[in-house]
Order: structure tokens, then sequence, then C-alpha cells
């Protein structure tokens, strides 16, 4: 029996685990409160008796910038109440745009936070674990301290269904990089790949490889913030021929509701809801679908 510790976001996946693996998991949710001054005031009153001596999983919402000591708070309680080890899935690790600095002054978050989940003490019988979904570089898993925790990375895009002859666009030469090798199925001459430049005072997405012309295609990356890139690619791509453009990312930010102009771009826009937030925004929009993430948890849970 797998023991199942979630965030309150992510209660509805931890629901659907369940559903689908009834007698292999059980879940307990943490209960994320505060104080009147606006401190942490975490519960877990289940902690002891449902969690010592076992190994247990932990999917935290680290979407938040401002509940990241909360979910590192839970996650040292667990150890701290001496589980064998605690295996720590992150769908969404925010800080991974932020992983080399170019000037002195600027900081490297994702390096500052993976300092702080490698200095939790280790489980009870072995170290624990980090699961990250898609990160923006592969160097990043490198910054977590191997002798203090193991670091595993995984990818989204086996989830997505690629129509038949549906030609793939990587909006620049980085996203054909990290996703090109996990779509084995789509072959070189249904690939296309554009070239982000700036001229005068405007940045341009223009199409450095391949032929959209009467295709249908699907933009294909790693994050979107606002989805200027992906808007820009969306209307050169139409012009250039594209019957139809769909786009995928694995996490969608979306501050300040620029999902829905994004949409109005697409034929389709997907995502997957390692961004809770995001099942709310599709029910709004008839264009947006959100692929869960669960199938993937199950296979890091090594449930057949």
């Amino acid at each position: 029996m797998k023991t199942l510790i979630v965030h309150p976001r992510f209660d509805y996946l931890a629901d659907d685990l369940v559903a689908r693996n009834p007698d292999k998991i059980r879940k307990w949710q943490a209960d994320f409160l505060r104080f009147p001054d606006g401190t942490p005031n975490l519960r877990l009153p289940w902690v002891k008796e449902e969690i010592e001596h076992q190994d247990v999983t932990y999917i935290g919402d680290f979407s938040q910038a401002g509940e990241l000591f909360e979910n590192y708070n839970a996650i040292f309680a667990l150890v701290k109440n001496t589980a064998n080890k605690v295996r720590i899935i992150m769908p969404y690790f925010p800080m991974g745009t932020s992983e080399r600095i170019e000037e002195k002054w600027e900081t490297e978050t994702a390096h500052s936070f993976s300092n702080l989940i490698s200095s939790l003490p280790s489980g009870r019988d072995s170290k624990n674990s980090i699961h990250i979904f898609d990160i923006h570089a592969l160097v990043e898993q490198s910054i977590f301290d191997i002798h203090r925790i193991n670091t595993d990375l995984h990818t989204t895009t086996s989830l997505l269904e690629i129509h038949d002859e549906e030609m793939v666009v990587f909006p620049d030469d980085g996203a054909a990089k990290r996703f090109r090798k996990y779509l084995p199925t789509v072959p070189k001459e249904r690939r296309i790949i554009c070239w982000k430049e700036r001229i005068g005072d405007k940045r341009v997405v223009t199409l450095k490889e391949g032929d959209p012309s009467g295709k249908d295609v699907i933009i294909v990356d790693d994050l979107i913030q606002t989805g200027a890139t992906i808007q820009k690619a969306a209307i050169m791509l139409r012009e250039k021929g594209a019957l139809s453009v769909r786009a995928f990312a694995p996490h969608g930010v979306f501050p300040e509701d620029s999902h829905i102009r994004l949409a109005s771009e697409l034929n389709e826009l997907i995502v997957t809801d390692s961004i809770p937030a995001n099942i709310e925004r599709a029910k709004l929009l008839r264009n947006m679908r959100v692929i869960s993430i669960a199938p993937l948890i199950e296979k890091i849970l090594r449930i057949e």
C-alpha cells in the first residue's frame, strides 16, 4: 500500500489516483492553515500513526512562490516523524528558468531552492528523492546535492497525442533540442523549427526550418508564461499557410489571464494540470484542454 500526502490543491489528483488504484494507494491531505499574522500553521493530525516507518510520497503545489516554505515545512515534518524515506513529486519547478546568472547582481533562484531541498535530513532508511516534470534545462538535474537527495526528471510528452501527419513546431532551437528525443515517432520531415530575433525594438518569430503550408501543426514547448512567443509563432504559421495551429506545453503559468488571449489565436491550447489553476481556467474556454499527470505519477510510484 502506497502512502500519498498531498497539497490541498492537488487533492483531486490524489482522489483520481486512489480511484484508479483503490487497493494500492491511501491518501492523506495536509492542512495548510495560517495564523492571523500570516505565518504557516501546518497540521498533520494523522502523521505519527500513518507515516512512521513508511515510504511516503508527497505531491506538492510549488507554483505559488509565497508557499515554497510551506511545502518545505510539510516535507520536513514527514522526515522528522520517521518516514523511511520521502518521495517528493514536484510537477512544476517554477525557478527552472533562473538556473544561471549573467550579471553579478542577479540571483540564481533554482540553486537557492535546490540547496534548501537538499538540506532536508535523510529518511530513516535511505535518501529522499525528488521527481520534477519537464524542467527548462537538463543542467538542473545536477543542482541538487547527490549525497543528500536523489533527483529524477520526467517528461509529459508521452501524454500528448499527435495527429497523423500533423507537423510538430518548436518555437526555437532550445525547445527542439529538449523535446525532439521525446518524440521519436515524428520523423524529421514533419518537424518545423522557428527562430526568435529582434528587429528594431520588436521581437519577431520567423521560420528557420520546415514548411507548414497546407498542414495542421502543433507547437510544442516546455513552458508558457504569457504565451507571447507562441502567439506570434501561431500568426506566422498561418501566414505561411498552416491549416490549423494547436499548442502544447506541460506548464501553463498565464499571469494576468494571458491564456485567454493566447487561446484566441489557436485551434486548441493544451497544458497539463502540473499547475492546478489551469483546471478552472479550462472550464471557461472551449478550446483549452488540460491533461492529467496521474499516469506519470503511477509510474513513479511503480504501480502496475
